[in-house]
């Protein structure tokens, strides 16, 4: 039975979070010609490519488990960890600040800064990831198969424990706070949308309520591990993608939602 959950959480489960982002990523694509006359083009194309890398994090944790010990994981780690903090989340938070401010109103000079920032908290995440494993070990037998991951949190010297909590604020840095942010903005934008755009598109400020939950959704999934580390209980990363999941549904139906509320079929259709 042990056995069964850990299947379910480390292979089935990020395998569904993952295609849930390759779909939304192909369906922004798909509706940004009919939108971005209202929100912007950098909105859809921030939120199409990071919904892809998003993607890619999500559906590789199987490839990190099993294409053997160490160092296999630790190298599929370090491009899912890339992958997540280097791209989704700043193309994320560009997204959703195109959306709130306008793309006009976002200077390239700020994108290029997030972006770089992003990138320096990714590379030094990396690094020190690369110190603080200790190798692997098994988790799991799918038959007489092993599934290994890394060892992170069996170090109890002064060394492990400085670089583990390297690692913590990083992570809080990039992506948590960045996507926490986005989700703030986003809200905000909501409860003041402008009257004069909400006497013409009336559901905009539903629509960017349930996208604000799905951007608060994975960060607060990984702050709710990252506390119960803090308590003894470390490697419950199939909170994640139960956070993953629930974003996807709620951007599903933040994307879906017509713009006003008399439009009886959406665009896609």
């Amino acid at each position: 039975m042990h056995d069964s959950w850990l299947i379910f959480s480390n292979l089935a489960l990020p395998i569904c979070a993952g295609i849930t982002f390759f779909a939304l990523s192909r369906y922004v694509l798909l509706i940004a010609p009919m939108r971005t006359l209202v929100t912007g083009e950098l909105t859809y194309k921030g939120a199409a490519w990071g919904f892809a890398f998003f993607g890619v994090y999500l559906i590789t944790r199987p490839l990190q488990i099993l294409l053997g010990p160490h160092p296999m994981t630790l190298i599929v780690n370090s491009i899912r960890e890339y992958c997540m903090m280097g791209l989704f989340a700043p193309a994320v938070f560009v997204a959703m600040m195109s959306l709130c401010f306008g793309a006009e109103n976002i200077p390239k000079r700020f994108i290029v800064g997030i972006f770089m920032v992003a990138n320096l908290f990714a590379t030094a995440f990396l690094l020190i990831n690369a110190e603080a494993i200790g190798g692997s070990e098994v988790i799991f037998h799918i038959g007489s198969y092993p599934a290994y991951d890394g060892v992170w949190f069996h170090t109890h010297n002064p060394r492990g424990e400085t670089l583990m909590a390297l690692l913590f604020v990083i992570r809080f840095l990039d992506p948590l706070f960045l996507l926490f942010m986005a989700g703030v903005i986003v809200f905000r934008h909501a409860r003041h949308y402008p009257a004069a755009r909400r006497a013409v598109y009336d559901n905009m400020p539903k629509k960017l309520y349930l996208l604000a939950a799905a951007v608060f959704s994975f960060p607060v999934s990984m702050l709710i591990t990252g506390l119960l580390v803090f308590i003894g209980i470390p490697n419950q990363w199939w909170v994640y993608y139960i956070g993953a999941v629930l974003a996807g549904f709620l951007e599903a139906a933040s994307l879906r939602l017509p713009l006003r509320r008399d439009v009886q079929v959406s665009e896609h259709q």
